[in-house]
């Protein structure tokens, strides 16, 4: 009997390890678990980029505001004798150039940029020097003679100070102090019996030659003759911080302030690299457009304001009559603030106001007077509209404190 051998059957033999269609799997899961992180985390960083982006700027129109509040609050400062303006108009030399010449005073003035995509360029001025801003009665007979005061003793060598008499009419004259008062060698005029003498030497610091204006009075103790009084002497500053006219204006997409006294316009800067003029200074970045606006009383004898204008037109345009001037009773201003980065598609979009004032950008103010915004001319990346920026709105309604100073 055969025997039958049994056949051996292989083993199947299972591989350790991880298989291709296995890896492949893994991998894709990891790959979609990588781009749901990344994504996650690149939205969070966009939203952390805008939120920055809108603090800043939010600080930028803070720095801004306060900026121009503080130089409205100053406005007007040594101008002002007895609860009134000295005079309604004024002579003044800034050393190179006449910078009026029997031009209305005004502590607050609004240059306009004439178009609604231009910005204005408002004006505070003031005297900015320490001490008492104050008028003491004197006596200046003649155009450019030296002053005789019944106390010197407020002023000194290189003081700024501004000369007329109130309720007159005539205009003020802005003259520099060229030698320390001293006592009168050669008596007072009128019924003084002592008296302090100021020099003014005329073509030596900001005092010109008496020719150069068209009217500057002689003053004196009382009006007699061709002489106008009482006059009065209001110190307006030293010689390092004397007559100030802040002036504020958008430039190179930045608020920036510079002295309108010494500068009639404001010098030119550089966008790349970004650089300014001598005596110019950025207050504020990513600043791209200010207008600002008038708020006027019906007349200078009322302090409510009735009515909003802008500096623009025959009335209000350029350096309005001394009448319209004390109407001024105070001034809104509109900054508009800009992301500083531009985003891939638009975010922004035109806007009317409730009295259906048209805008090329956000809205301003909601009256039918609000200031049109228009930001078609602004600075855009390539490839960019405006619409591609995030945009603030900063409103303020600055009173003058000169209004307050007039009533006292």
């Amino acid at each position: 009997m055969k025997r039958i051998s049994a056949i051996r059957q292989p083993v199947r033999r299972y591989a350790r390890g991880v298989s291709m269609v296995e890896l492949m799997v893994a991998n894709t899961i990891a790959l979609l678990v990588t781009l749901a992180v990344l994504t996650s985390v690149l939205t969070l960083g966009r939203q952390f980029s805008v939120i920055g982006a809108n603090v800043a700027v939010q600080g930028n129109a803070q720095i801004a505001m306060l900026a121009i509040d503080a130089a409205a609050g100053s406005a007007g400062a040594g101008l002002y004798s007895n609860g009134q303006l000295i005079c309604p108009t004024w002579n003044a030399y800034n050393g190179t150039t006449v910078v009026s010449n029997g031009a209305a005073m005004m502590p607050a003035r609004i240059v306009s940029g004439a178009s609604a995509s231009a910005s204005d360029t408002l004006v505070f001025s003031g005297g900015t020097g320490a001490g008492v801003l104050s008028g003491v009665p004197v006596m200046a007979p003649a155009m450019g003679a030296n002053i005789k005061v019944g106390q010197g003793g407020k002023f000194a060598l290189g003081d700024l100070a501004l000369i007329g008499v109130p309720g007159s009419g005539e205009p003020c004259t802005l003259f520099e102090v060229t030698t320390a008062p001293a006592a009168s060698p050669s008596g007072c005029g009128g019924n003084a019996t002592s008296c302090d003498i100021i020099v003014r030497n005329p073509n030596q610091g900001l005092n010109p030659n008496p020719s150069d204006f068209t009217n500057e009075p002689n003053y004196g103790f009382a009006t007699s003759g061709s002489v106008i009084g009482p006059a009065v002497v209001s110190r307006i500053g030293s010689a390092s911080a004397g007559l100030r006219q802040d002036a504020f204006t958008v430039q190179c997409n930045s608020l920036v302030r510079y002295n309108a006294f010494t500068n009639s316009t404001v010098p030119a800067c550089t966008s790349n690299p970004l650089s300014f003029g001598a005596g110019v200074d950025a207050i504020a970045m990513d600043v791209v457009q200010m207008h600002a606006q008038y708020g006027i009383s019906t007349a200078g004898s009322s302090d409510v304001v009735t009515q909003w204008v802008d500096a623009s037109g025959a009335t209000w345009g350029g350096t309005p009559s001394v009448a319209n001037v004390a109407r001024i009773k105070a001034v809104r201003v509109v900054i508009v603030t800009r992301s500083r980065e531009a985003e891939g598609s638009s975010v922004s979009s035109a806007c009317t106001n409730a009295a259906s004032v048209a805008n090329t950008g956000p809205c301003s103010f909601q009256d039918a007077a609000a200031p049109v915004i228009d930001l078609s001319a602004t600075t855009v990346a390539a490839g960019k509209t405006w619409r591609n920026y995030r945009y603030r709105v900063h409103k303020a309604v600055v009173p003058l404190r000169n209004v307050i100073w007039s009533d006292s």
